[in-house]
């Protein structure tokens, strides 16, 4: 009998283990495998952003682009909302398309 429980422990404490690794291993992934894969819409509607050109974003949202977390991803649209405070890019890679906001000095939102 004390065979059995405690195989029975070991595979409890083992699978509790093996669940908590692959959650520590989710929350350490790299910021581009773990943002939020957004549709491709934001949240605001159309009329409180402007499209524009991604050599339009400020030069701070450019450089964070740039950094390794963004490699292989591509600009394919980037609005400034009205209030000039905040940017949404569309990144696109591979079948994988999400939606980030920054604001004016390149931080993530």
């Amino acid at each position: 009998m004390f065979m059995k429980t405690s195989r029975k422990l070991w595979i409890a404490i083992l699978s509790a283990l093996s669940l908590g690794m692959a959650c520590a291993l989710r929350l350490s992934a790299a910021p581009s495998a773990m943002m939020m894969i957004a549709p491709s819409y934001s949240l605001l509607q159309d009329k409180d952003r402007v499209k524009i050109k991604s050599e339009e974003l400020p030069q701070n949202i450019r450089t964070t682009l740039g950094t390794d977390a963004y490699k292989g991803w591509t600009v394919v649209s980037a609005y400034k909302v009205k209030n000039g405070e905040m940017y949404d890019v569309e990144l696109k890679k591979g079948d994988t398309t999400q939606a980030i906001k920054f604001d004016k000095d390149g931080k993530v939102k």
